[in-house]
């Protein structure tokens, strides 16, 4: 019974430092990753057409997006989200910028623009978050 005991305590632990080491690693570093170079609409072309491929091919990849913006949004806590149009109306490529790309660029409706970020996959938007302006 206490060798169950202390083989239970010990996985509890293992478990806690496992879950306080991936709760407080840093982000990925975009900036000096190199970036799969697409563009809004073929990247949305692509969920859309087989989003099981899609995800094989750029889930947990840093993506180098281009496209023309369709609305920048300011998050408070977490800075500036940038959605790319795709062409559909109901939806767009949404890119979270980091917090140090939130502050340093000005954006308008209809800028060409490039972001690198890491794809997290397709919910209603195709998503890339930790993004920095790449032009």
């Amino acid at each position: 019974m206490r060798m169950l005991f202390t083989l239970g305590c010990a996985f509890v632990a293992t478990l806690a430092g496992f879950l306080i080491y991936s709760h407080n690693k840093p982000p990925r570093n975009v900036v000096s990753e190199a970036g799969i170079p697409v563009t809004a609409t073929e990247l949305y072309a692509k969920f859309t057409s087989d989003q099981l491929q899609a995800n094989q091919a750029y889930l947990n990849k840093v993506l180098q997006v281009s496209g023309h913006v369709l609305v920048v949004k300011t998050i408070p806590h977490e800075g500036r989200v940038v959605i790319l149009n795709t062409g559909d109306p109901m939806v767009g490529i949404s890119c979270s910028l980091n917090t140090t790309e939130s502050t340093t660029r000005p954006l308008k409706l209809g800028d060409k623009i490039t972001i690198k970020g890491v794809c997290s996959g397709y919910l209603s938007d195709v998503v890339l978050t930790n993004g920095c302006l790449v032009n």
